[in-house]
């Protein structure tokens, strides 16, 4: 993979806007940005922020926003933290190919400092470092010794010994920046040639051309993302269209939905209604109402090294 890849493709993630929540993002250490996207981190407030929340009424609660899980290439290693039982869990999230939203935390009274730290590896990253077939985990979250043993005992060490987002991301790079990279220069090549014209179409480039261009059929074009990817390579065109959609609406261009279709390559507004539903869970129309919530800055806008942002 190659590092240049990433300004051609920043997918959206929408985090919500529960009361008593924060996120936060942070680029990875240099030698890992061509594998890794960012690592991020969400979790509870202490109860101050949420004592503001509830005094500030209604009026409140009809802000929030829902956060949702849309599909993007990408997949995460997620270590989750329970502050009850002081325990780390461990697993990876494959490609969810369908959207889904994330229900809002109850508060029922239990202590803060819960979160999820997460590795988002950038489409393809994550072959690289495990060796395994991607289609193996799409749509599915498994325990992360079942697929990624490699000194597993000593990242979990020393990730029980931090206290603060900065150290769990000094952790990680410490610990994803010596492993062995599981890929032929050949294989990597093409997969970065492939995903350099995804990117450069917005998705448009239909499987056939991709094949034709690259001198492979388009069987082995499928075998392979399969394998780096994990999913074929129309969805990920389809992926990647939806995303250009998504951050048109994020910049605020939907004074004409019919242009927007046309500028995208959609049949017509009704084709890309039914598109995007199929990747949002809602209407463009819904996604415009949310779009200042969406909460994945640092990725998508910010040059700064990290952010951290409260509901």
């Amino acid at each position: 993979m190659d590092h240049s890849l990433h300004p051609l493709f920043k997918p959206i993630q929408m985090n919500g806007t529960y009361p008593n929540s924060y996120y936060v993002e942070k680029v990875p250490a240099a030698g890992l940005m061509a594998y890794v996207a960012c690592y991020w981190e969400s979790g509870s407030l202490p109860n101050t922020h949420a004592d503001v929340a509830k005094r500030e009424g209604p009026e409140r609660s009809m802000m929030t926003v829902p956060a949702r899980v849309l599909p993007d290439g990408c997949t995460d290693m997620l270590i989750t933290y329970d502050p009850v039982c002081s325990k780390h869990s461990y697993a990876y999230c494959g490609n969810y190919t369908h959207p889904f939203a994330v229900p809002e935390p109850s508060d029922d009274g239990s202590p803060a400092g819960d979160y999820t730290f997460g590795v988002r590896f950038f489409p393809g990253g994550a072959h690289v470092f495990h060796g395994m077939p991607l289609e193996w985990f799409t749509d599915k979250r498994i325990a992360l010794q079942e697929c990624w043993p490699e000194k597993l005992n000593e990242l979990q060490e020393r990730m029980a010994e931090t206290n603060h987002f900065a150290e769990r991301v000094e952790v990680m790079n410490a610990y994803l920046s010596p492993l062995p990279v599981q890929a032929s220069t050949s294989e990597n090549d093409l997969m970065k040639n492939v995903l350099h014209r995804i990117f450069i179409d917005g998705g448009r480039m239909s499987v056939q051309e991709l094949a034709i261009r690259e001198v492979i059929s388009e069987r082995q074009l499928h075998r392979k993302f399969s394998e780096w990817v994990g999913i074929s390579p129309k969805r990920f065109s389809e992926v990647v269209r939806f995303h250009r959609v998504l951050s048109d609406i994020h910049q605020g261009n939907t004074a004409d939905w019919a242009m927007l279709a046309q500028n995208h390559g959609f049949f017509d507004q009704a084709h890309l209604i039914r598109q995007f539903r199929k990747f949002y869970g809602e209407t463009p129309l819904t996604a415009a109402r949310e779009h200042g919530r969406m909460l994945s800055d640092l990725y998508n806008r910010s040059v700064a090294p990290s952010v951290i942002l409260k509901s």
